[in-house]
């Protein structure tokens, strides 16, 4: 069997690389016992795996694991287990339980949801940005890729994200919204930002926003949007 893990990301772990945490779950996986099951081969590895890499400095409680046990397990008895070998900042939410053979997580998952908090001294210009967003069929932003020869990548982005919600507190803004993940990639969620500084010559600071991932989902047969432990 495979036991499916909702978890968070939180406080100081959000500067942990996708590799750092996946280590640190990992860790936790051999403290607290669990019956993991393990490559073959020279260099065994465990049968571990997360839904969607996220980006250093974004926090989340929509984090998803899955690892193949070598024998069947009470999926609450293993989530407990856990919880108490997990470092500060990463928290089990739920557990379940699912057959081997099911699609691995990260082939499940279809979109996640966002909220970026920031201080703007721009409201009217930022707010002005936002309703056109929304209203436009493309938008196409220029992104740094060193590793490419052009050393940037065209990416439309109203195809990962259809529209944001901004909502204020004073001066800090909220901005709401739902990123596509397909078989080839997604978006960052802070690249939404820069998208929007570089199209309306705003001056917004991704670097000082508070970004949280708060849901990922697949879709199920009927196209509704339900968590990968399968809640809708």
């Amino acid at each position: 069997m495979k036991l499916c893990l909702h978890l968070t990301k939180e406080g100081e772990l959000r500067f942990l690389s996708h590799l750092e945490y996946f280590r640190a779950i990992e860790r936790a996986v051999r403290r607290a016992k669990l019956p993991a099951a393990y490559s073959e081969g020279f260099n065994p590895h465990m049968k571990l795996s997360l839904a969607s890499a996220l980006g250093v400095g974004v926090a989340s409680v929509a984090e998803f694991a899955e690892v193949q046990l070598s024998e069947p397990m009470e999926p609450q008895e293993a989530a407990a287990r856990l919880a108490r070998n997990l470092p500060r900042g990463i928290r089990v939410l739920g557990a379940a339980a699912v057959a081997t053979g099911e699609k691995p997580l990260m082939a499940q998952a279809a979109g996640a949801a966002y909220r970026i908090k920031f201080f703007c001294g721009e409201k009217e210009s930022l707010t002005a940005a936002i309703e056109d967003f929304n209203r436009r069929r493309e938008l196409f932003y220029r992104k740094a890729a060193p590793k490419l020869k052009e050393k940037f990548k065209e990416i439309d982005v109203k195809f990962y994200i259809e529209r944001a919600e901004l909502s204020w507190q004073g001066e800090e803004a909220c901005l709401t919204f739902k990123c596509r993940i397909t078989p080839q990639g997604s978006m960052k969620a802070l690249d939404l930002l820069r998208a929007l500084n570089e199209t309306y010559g705003l001056e917004l600071q991704p670097e000082a926003a508070d970004c949280c991932r708060i849901a990922l989902y697949r879709l199920d047969k009927k196209g509704r949007e339900e968590s990968l432990l399968g809640e809708h």
